[in-house]
């Protein structure tokens, strides 16, 4: 008899450990589809993109000072120098592989959200909150797809300007002797001046993903460190947009391609 209230006692402990975990699950997953998560979500994607743009920023100056050391400084055995550019630009490959897939997640949980934000205006009673709801979605869904569509400009110029990069490893590759380097200097000249176009552009990207990351955070910064309401930086973003180096990037993209 004993035994077996011990057996029925350790059932029923395991039961309630169990129910427990089950009922601690549950809560778990209804706190994390509360609408907020979501934007946050959507907030912790766009920084990390802007985070991760700034890697490949990071990149393109560290390729090009691997390339310019190549071509103007290199003496003696020019293998090593062609190697620190070699693993540089695989370097810079990689960041941008990288960012492009944080941008394509950005995406999506922003996507998410603003789907989360349309169903939420969608279920409200009283048509002056509702309209509001809607207004204030469309406003920061609008920055949003902004501040997208400049990604998406610039990434079609730093995809061109690593293909040239490429290229010139690859002619570098075969003929890596004093001719051989002397030869490409003009294309180096080149691409050097068309990175510092499209650094500008990636490093006011990054800033403004990252500013949209903060305004959809569910963090918000004493009003000492407020930089204006969401109405302001969306304007700003648009103003920058409109003087961006947008116009430059597309040159840029018809000269690599020139060359």
């Amino acid at each position: 008899m004993k035994t077996s209230a011990l057996n029925n006692a350790g059932m029923l402990l395991r039961a309630l450990q169990i129910s427990t975990c089950v009922l601690t699950l549950a809560w778990m997953s209804g706190c994390a589809s509360a609408s907020y998560d979501k934007a946050g979500a959507a907030s912790a994607s766009l920084r990390r993109a802007a985070l991760d743009i700034n890697v490949e920023n990071r990149m393109i100056d560290v390729t090009m000072a691997s390339l310019d050391d190549l071509i103007n400084n290199a003496s003696g055995d020019l293998r090593p120098h062609f190697e620190r550019f070699n693993t540089s630009l695989n370097g810079l490959i990689d960041a941008s592989n990288r960012a492009e897939k944080s941008a394509a997640r950005a995406k999506e949980k922003s996507a998410d959200y603003f789907k989360t934000w349309d169903k939420e205006s969608a279920s409200m009673n009283f048509e002056a909150v509702r309209d509001q709801s809607v207004a204030r979605k469309t406003e920061v869904s609008n920055e949003f797809n902004t501040v997208n569509q400049r990604y998406h400009q610039n990434q079609a110029v730093v995809e061109p300007l690593i293909t040239y990069l490429k290229d010139i490893r690859t002619a570098l590759g075969t003929d890596l002797t004093a001719g051989g380097v002397q030869s490409v200097k003009p294309l180096a000249e080149n691409a050097r001046q068309n990175a510092q176009k499209v650094q500008t552009a990636l490093a006011q990207l990054s800033d403004e993903l990252a500013a949209s990351g903060t305004r959809m955070s569910t963090y918000v910064m004493p009003a000492s460190q407020s930089q204006g309401g969401v109405g302001d930086t969306t304007q700003s973003t648009q103003q920058r947009a409109e003087s961006s180096p947008s116009g430059q990037i597309r040159m840029t993209n018809a000269q690599l391609q020139g060359q």
